[in-house]
């Protein structure tokens, strides 16, 4: 699925230090080489081959679901970057109930566009 392909590389060049800005240039730069045939990658045995498209679409479909991931994780990122920690606010834990634990920026990415992501 495109969203998952837009999801994987913004998150991981995001993660790397890289602005949500930049994550999004380079990745649509990505998915448009793959689309036209541009893109070259390593299979299984370690020969180079024409990347795969994600689904199956012209170039002008792929573009355009490739743009509607990328909004969804710009306002993701634009919401995260609101929010700041109250220093005047604690909760604390009654000892018998679970801690949820904290979901990765991908899964959060992920949720927000509404994708489901299966590893």
């Amino acid at each position: 699925m495109i969203a998952d392909f837009v999801i994987e590389k913004m998150s991981r060049y995001i993660a790397g230090g890289i602005s949500p800005r930049t994550a999004a240039q380079f990745t649509r730069g990505e998915l448009a080489a793959i689309y036209k045939g541009k893109h070259h990658s390593r299979d299984a045995s370690g020969a180079w081959r024409v990347t795969p498209p994600p689904e199956a679409l012209d170039v002008e479909k792929a573009m355009a679901k490739c743009d509607e991931a990328v909004t969804a994780i710009w306002e993701c990122c634009i919401e995260a970057s609101l929010k700041k920690p109250s220093l005047n606010v604690t909760k604390k834990l009654a000892p018998d109930k679970p801690v949820e634990q904290e979901k990765s920026g991908f899964e959060k990415m992920a949720e927000y566009a509404g994708v489901r992501h299966e590893q």
